[in-house]
């Protein structure tokens, strides 16, 4: 069974919808910039918006670690910041976890990055986590990235295609998983097939917007909503995700599709997805409950792949 969650600001408990955690659902705590873990007040903060939103008794509560200033990998004041997050998860018993690889470049720097060593490097840190995390009931799922940043100006190449967690997951971590984002893929799929209209070059097209269900059994935690418009480098043009999928650029086909199939994937176990969609006011949302209605229509309708 999907469990639908909107994500909310992590210090700021105004932004919990309580009829939504009422009517069954789950809820997703952001802390969006590194800079916020180094904040005088933070751990006060976090942790009343935290007890808060338990005090709700929800179906599903988990976290995301920031992806701004929040280099891990590299700043061991940034490491040590993701273990006291870790430690705030396991006091208010969070299901898990949303980690990012958080290794973005400007385009000039990715010409000459060596992604193959850099996703290494990344992987052993994981790994290292994953060993520190035993004995916890904690997962951490490791997001998918766009093949570009929403500006067109920037990158995190770490993992972006399904085949990037192939070395992830052959290692078979017991605490280490994937957050598919949907959105994510969608702007990369449809990047590809663009592209390759362009040139016609049919082998740069992905072939199979599914072929992410193959790292299904590595999957923790599903993000999903659609978006506007595409960007490359020095395009001008901003991608705007948070979309409802009715409104966006991808086929609402594709998406219902997807819906369909992770619903029928998890017939007897849970898993929360959380619906990353923008609202005009994060106090009175109106586009989350858009969403669920529509997200409500596929389930209700048996629609196959």
């Amino acid at each position: 069974m999907i469990i639908p969650q909107i994500p909310f600001l992590g210090l700021d408990k105004d932004q919990i919808d309580k009829i939504w955690v009422k009517e069954g659902y789950g809820l997703e705590a952001n802390i969006f910039d590194g800079r916020s873990l180094f904040e005088e007040d933070f751990l006060y903060k976090f942790n009343e918006t935290l007890s808060y939103a338990k005090s709700l008794n929800p179906s599903l509560l988990t976290l995301h670690f920031p992806t701004d200033n929040a280099d891990y990998v590299n700043n061991k004041e940034i490491k040590e910041k993701l273990y006291k997050f870790i430690e705030i998860a396991l006091k208010h018993e969070v299901a898990g976890i949303t980690l990012h690889a958080n290794q973005f470049l400007s385009v000039e720097e990715y010409q000459k990055y060596n992604l193959t060593d850099s996703r290494k490097r990344v992987i052993e840190v994981l790994a290292s986590l994953d060993d520190d995390l035993k004995d916890t009931p904690l997962w951490i799922g490791i997001e998918n990235l766009p093949i570009i940043g929403n500006l067109g100006d920037d990158f995190d190449p770490i993992f972006v295609y399904p085949k990037d967690f192939e070395e992830l997951t052959q290692l078979k971590l017991k605490h280490i998983g994937i957050t598919w984002d949907i959105c994510h893929w969608s702007i990369t799929y449809l990047t590809h097939l663009s592209i390759s209209k362009l040139y016609r070059d049919k082998d740069f097209a992905i072939d199979n917007y599914f072929e992410f269900f193959d790292l299904q059994d590595f999957v923790n935690h599903y993000h999903f909503s659609s978006f506007k418009h595409l960007t490359i480098p020095y395009s001008e043009i901003r991608c705007i995700e948070g979309q409802l999928p009715r409104d966006g650029s991808i086929d609402e086909t594709l998406l219902k599709r997807v819906v369909v199939e992770i619903n029928k994937s998890y017939v007897n176990k849970k898993i929360g997805m959380t619906f990353e969609v923008q609202e005009e006011d994060y106090t009175n949302r109106s586009t989350s409950w858009k969403t669920l209605e529509w997200f409500g229509d596929i389930i209700d309708g048996e629609q196959t792949i």
